[in-house]
C-alpha cells in the first residue's frame, strides 16, 4: 500500500483560516479545540436563531461523521488483525493503528502466498459485492428540518441508481419516467425512495453536509457473498497455502463490507470538509455575530476543523485497504 499524504492540499489551503481563527500559539486555550472535540449541545442558546440551528445542524453532523470514520477504519483493523493471527502473527505485530497493522498483514500474506502457490496462480473466487442504499427520504427530511423548510421544498438527488420513483426521466431497468413514475436506474429529476449510490442534497452549506451525512452514516447495506480457493495443481506448500486461504475467508469479506459504505462516506466527506473549511475561513466574523457566544462557537468551529485531517486519514486508510483486499482477491 503506498503512504498517506501528511495533508491533504485541502488542509493546507485552509491553514491560514485556522490561524486567523484561533490566534498565535501559545494564547489562551479556546473552549471546544484540543482534545475536547465538537459537542454541539454546548456553547447556550445560539441554536435560537437560524444561522446557530443551521451551525448545530453542522456540528452534529461533524461529530456523527467523526464517529462513523473512526468506526469503519477500526473494523478494518480488526480485520486485519484477524487475518494476522491466521497467519501466525504475533500479538507485537498487531498492534497498532490500523494503517501499520494492515500493512504488516497484507505483506506477510503476500510473502506466504509466493512460497505457497506457484507464480501464475490465481485464488478462484465467487463475489457478490454489497449494495448500500441511501434513504432519500430522510436526507430530504433533515435538511428541511435544518433549513425550517417544508420537505417537499428539498429537492434531493440520487448520483446513482434510484430505486423509487422519479420526478423526471428514468433511465434503466424499468420505469418510463414522467412525475412520480416508478424507477430502477438513472433518474434525472428528483428521486424519491432508495438510492444506490449518494444524496445530493440541495440546500445551505451547513444543512447540505448534516444531510449528506445523515444519509451516508444511516446507510442500509447487504452483506457481501465472498469464496476463495486455489486450483490443487497451483499449491506448492499445503500449509501455508491453507493458512493464506484462512486468513483471506475470514477477514476480506469484512474489508468488502466497509468498501460498500466508502462510497456514500467519502462524497458526504467531501461536502462536510468543504463546509468545514468556509466555517474556518469566515472565523471571528461568523463567531463575534453571537455576541457573549462568539468565544464558545469559535472553539466549535475551530475543533470541527481539526477534525476534517482525523476523518480524511481513518477514511483513505480504509480505502487503501479496501484497494489491497480487491486486488488480492481480483475483485477490481
Amino acid at each position: 500500500m503506498r503512504h498517506l499524504p501528511a495533508r491533504s492540499l485541502f488542509i493546507a489551503a485552509c491553514a491560514a483560516a485556522v490561524i486567523a481563527l484561533t490566534g498565535c500559539p501559545g494564547g489562551p486555550k479556546i473552549p471546544g479545540s484540543g482534545n475536547t472535540g465538537v459537542d454541539p449541545n454546548t456553547c447556550g442558546n445560539y441554536a435560537a436563531s437560524d444561522a446557530g440551528r443551521k451551525l448545530k445542524a453542522f456540528f452534529e453532523a461533524t461529530v456523527k461523521l467523526d464517529t462513523e470514520a473512526q468506526r469503519v477504519v477500526n473494523i478494518v483493523g480488526e480485520s486485519c488483525s484477524m487475518m494476522g493471527k491466521e497467519l501466525g502473527m504475533g500479538d507485537g505485530e498487531l498492534k497498532g493503528e490500523p494503517k501499520g497493522v494492515c500493512d504488516r498483514v497484507f505483506a506477510r500474506l503476500n510473502d506466504d502466498l509466493k512460497v505457497a502457490v506457484k507464480a501464475d496462480a490465481k485464488l478462484k473466487v465467487e463475489y457478490k459485492p454489497a449494495v448500500c442504499t441511501v434513504d432519500l427520504q430522510a436526507s430530504a427530511s433533515a435538511a428541511a428540518q435544518c433549513e425550517a423548510k417544508a420537505e417537499a421544498d428539498i429537492r434531493v438527488r440520487c448520483e446513482g441508481t434510484c430505486n423509487g420513483t422519479c420526478e423526471g426521466t428514468c433511465n434503466g431497468k424499468a420505469g418510463t419516467g414522467g412525475s412520480g413514475g416508478e424507477c430502477n436506474g438513472v433518474c434525472d429529476g428528483t428521486c424519491k425512495g432508495g438510492c444506490d449510490g449518494t444524496a445530493d442534497v440541495d440546500a445551505s452549506a451547513e444543512c447540505r453536509a448534516q444531510a449528506e451525512v445523515n444519509a451516508s452514516v444511516d446507510v442500509q447495506c447487504t452483506e457481501p457473498e465472498f469464496t476463495a480457493e486455489f486450483e490443487a495443481s497451483a499449491i506448492v506448500d499445503a500449509s501455508k497455502a491453507e493458512k493464506a486461504l484462512a486468513a483471506i475467508r475470514v477477514g476480506f469479506p469484512k474489508i468488502f463490507s466497509v468498501k460498500a459504505r466508502l462510497k456514500p462516506l467519502q462524497a458526504a466527506t467531501r461536502t462536510w470538509a468543504k463546509t468545514a473549511g468556509e466555517l474556518a475561513g469566515a472565523g471571528r466574523d461568523l463567531a463575534s455575530s453571537f455576541k457573549d457566544q462568539a468565544l464558545c462557537i469559535s472553539g466549535q468551529i475551530k475543533a470541527a476543523f481539526d477534525a476534517v485531517a482525523r476523518v480524511n486519514v481513518s477514511i483513505e486508510v480504509s480505502v487503501e485497504v479496501s484497494a489491497s483486499a480487491s486486488g488480492t482477491a481480483g475483485t477490481n
